[in-house]
Order: C-alpha cells, then structure tokens, then sequence
C-alpha cells in the first residue's frame, strides 16, 4: 500500500458510519479521489468532533493500493490548512461555492490531474468569501473549468461549415456556433445576440466578464448541463429558472 500527501478540497461527503465519512476530494497532484475517513468523527472527552466538512481545504495523506484502481482510498491524516468562513457568511456565497464544486465532481475523472483547476477553484472559493454577487466569479470558473476539461466551446467559426460570419446560434452538442445557413439541420441550439456571443468570447480568452452575468451564466450552465447530462442542483439558487431559459 502506498501513501500520497496532496493538498484537497472537498467536494462531496457522506456519513458513512455514526463516526466514519466517505469524502469525494479534488487533490492538486493526483486529481478526484474518493477516500473513506474512518473514525474522523470520533470525539473524545476533551473534544467534540464534527468530521470533516463540504468545501473544506486542507492537507491529506491518503493509503491507497494503485494509483487509478476502482474503489476507496483511506484517509491517514487530514489538516485543514485555510479557513473559508467568509463563504458561510452570505447564502448566494455558499451557493456559488457549492455550485463550482458540484461541476468539478461532476466534469472531471477520478486520479486525472488539473493542478491549474485546483488552483483556479482554490481562488475561486477566496473570492466569493469576499463577494458581494456570485455570478462574476461563478462565471470565471466556469470557464477555467470547461478550458481545464476540453470542453470550451469553439466560438469563432460556425461548427459546421466554418463561415465566420452571420453566427447566431449555439449548440451544445456541436460545440460551438452555428450560422444562419446551417442552423436548421440542428434540432439542439439556442439563439444568441451578437453582443451575447462578444461576450463570451472575453470570457473564453479569460477576459473580464462584463455586465450581461445572467445570459453568460445561463448559457455556460445550459452547456454544463449538457456534458452532465443534468443540470447541476445549485443553479437555480443562483439564477431562478424563470430568468433562465429552458435546458434542451
């Protein structure tokens, strides 16, 4: 058995037992592992003890038998290392937070690395300690995390015949935009303004967001959605659906 030490986040928990949790964690080194904290909720007479918390960051050491092998690692050790309390402070932060974390468990494959994905949710989960709206920083993770996965869409030429011009459609199923000419062939597709699409070209090159944080976020969202299969449970806690459009 081996033993790896790696910074973490953690993206999901389950009690598993009165006093053991199975955590789902985003490691900097070694990507999504899945691990099970035996005993971490075990309190003494001196001390009260609650486990380890959604969102939490910290440091780990966790045994595991392979590398990539199905099944659980067992967490050894866990330090908590920052303290995010700003997050807890305001609903729509906690909500922003969950919401990047719910994608990231979602989007990435267990022990496949994105050390800049970590670092990104890592300043992600800062700022909206600190936010006075989500949608700004929601958005810039939204975009690092697509950018990280492979899954940005392709927004200058349209997906099916590469004109660059008369673009008014997207498809998420396509990637990308479509034109006037050939968005009738495709059943899956939202139609975008002009200024919309500006838009999230400044978010794709990793520009500022803008003011439109709506439209960009439901747009994003709907093609999460998509990669997914569902549409993430934290959404709407950030954009009520009637200010959003329906998911195809």
């Amino acid at each position: 058995m081996k033993s790896i030490r790696d910074d973490a986040i953690v993206l999901g928990r389950l009690d598993y037992s009165e006093t053991s949790q199975v955590l789902v964690l985003f490691t900097r080194e070694h990507g999504k592992v899945r691990a099970i904290a035996k005993g971490i909720k075990r309190g003494t007479k001196t001390r009260f003890a609650t486990g380890i918390d959604l969102l939490d960051a910290g440091t780990v050491v966790l045994n595991v038998r392979h590398e990539r092998q199905e099944g659980l690692s067992s967490l050894s050790e866990w330090k908590q290392t920052r303290s995010l309390s700003g997050l807890r402070e305001k609903l729509f932060r906690l909500h922003g937070a969950q919401y990047a974390s719910e994608i990231t468990a979602q989007l990435t494959e267990d022990w496949d690395p994105h050390t800049e994905l970590f670092d990104d949710l890592i300043e992600a989960l800062v700022s909206l300690g600190d936010a006075t709206e989500p949608l700004g920083e929601t958005i810039r993770y939204q975009a690092s995390l697509l950018r990280s996965i492979g899954g940005m869409p392709l927004l200058e030429t349209c997906m099916s015949c590469q004109r660059m011009d008369d673009l008014l459609y997207f498809s998420s199923f396509e990637g990308g935009l479509l034109c006037r000419h050939c968005e009738a062939n495709h059943v899956e597709k939202r139609e975008l303004s002009p200024t919309l699409i500006e838009s999230l070209r400044r978010v794709a090159r990793g520009q500022d967001v803008g003011e439109d944080r709506v439209a960009i976020f439901s747009l994003l969202n709907y093609h999460i959605s998509h990669s997914m299969g569902r549409e993430p449970k934290l959404a709407v806690h950030l954009v009520p659906r009637e200010f959003q459009r329906r998911i195809d």
